[in-house]
């Protein structure tokens, strides 16, 4: 016997399954799970959005409290098993900036003004006047000397035993002099007007350098007149202190540097446009111009005048 639904199985080449076509109601547990997963899916929900809003407004966790104020009651939820706000690095309570101590720039300055008070020794104060025995003379000649110009002579003073004192410097304590050989240059005995008189305090390891100028010239016996330049060469300069040892220093005179004289070339005067005569004009009027008179008669009338009658 044909039945309808039998016919269009058929026709479709197979039987519906019960996934295609169900059959009948489900059980009441399966109702009752979709119905438990839709209220969980909503707690969920609910829950993280609640739990969103109370940690942007701070409504639900921990509230951060001011430097210094007394710890409320709502923190005591760590004694309840509840994490710890300070688990979490941004909800650290921040300390309080007296409990670090802080190294201040006084103590920096002082240890500087300490290393530089080592370092630093004061000067041994003079007790009396230098004897001239004690005083040590060393002359120099600095830089470059040339002949034909100006030398300075620089003495550097100090003492042997004494370890501060003064001593009148002069023409009668000091003597310098410049020798070539047997031949004596110059000397502060003859010219003491080279050195000058001042009070100086001599120190026994700190030299004081006191400058004696010489003019490059020779002098005769009694510093009078000059005689001439002294010449390029090897010169010994002596130093010493009257009742002192003297010290003997070689140095040389070297050749004048001869100036460079640079000339500037004038500059040619420009070519105008009109020429210049070459040579004034010499050609002269040979006579003054004659003036023309009208022609006098050369002779009286020939004849008289004729009467008619």
């Amino acid at each position: 016997m044909w039945h309808p639904d039998r016919g269009t199985e058929r026709g479709y080449g197979g039987r519906m399954t019960a996934v295609t076509r169900p059959r009948g109601p489900l059980p009441h547990r399966v109702y009752w799970t979709r119905r438990m997963l839709v209220v969980v899916v909503a707690l969920a929900l609910v829950f993280a959005i609640a739990h969103l809003l109370g940690g942007t407004s701070g409504g639900t966790g921990p509230s951060a409290r001011p430097v210094g104020a007394p710890q409320t009651g709502t923190t005591s939820a760590a004694a309840t098993g509840s994490p710890s706000p300070t688990a979490d690095p941004s909800q650290a309570t921040p300390t309080s900036p007296t409990s670090t101590p802080v190294s201040t720039p006084s103590g920096t300055a002082s240890g500087a003004a300490a290393g530089r008070g080592a370092v630093a020794t004061p000067l041994p104060q003079p007790t009396g006047t230098c004897a001239n025995s004690d005083v040590v003379v060393v002359p120099s000649v600095s830089g470059t000397a040339y002949a034909g110009g100006a030398v300075v002579v620089t003495t550097t003073l100090t003492t042997q035993q004494s370890p501060a004192c003064t001593w009148t410097l002069s023409a009668r304590s000091l003597v310098v002099k410049i020798t070539s050989g047997p031949d004596r240059i110059w000397s502060t005995q003859q010219c003491s007007g080279a050195v000058p008189r001042q009070v100086v305090t001599l120190r026994k390891d700190t030299p004081v350098s006191v400058a004696v100028p010489w003019n490059g010239l020779r002098f005769d016996a009694d510093c009078t007149r000059p005689t001439s330049w002294a010449e390029n060469g090897y010169y010994h300069v002596v130093a010493a202190a009257f009742g002192g040892e003297p010290t003997d220093v070689q140095f040389r005179l070297l050749d004048p540097v001869p100036s460079t004289v640079t000339r500037t070339p004038t500059p040619s005067p420009k070519a105008t446009s009109a020429a210049k005569p070459s040579a004034t004009p010499t050609a002269k009027p040979t006579a003054r111009p004659t003036a023309t008179s009208p022609a006098k008669p050369t002779g009286k009338p020939s004849g008289t005048p004729s009467t008619r009658g």
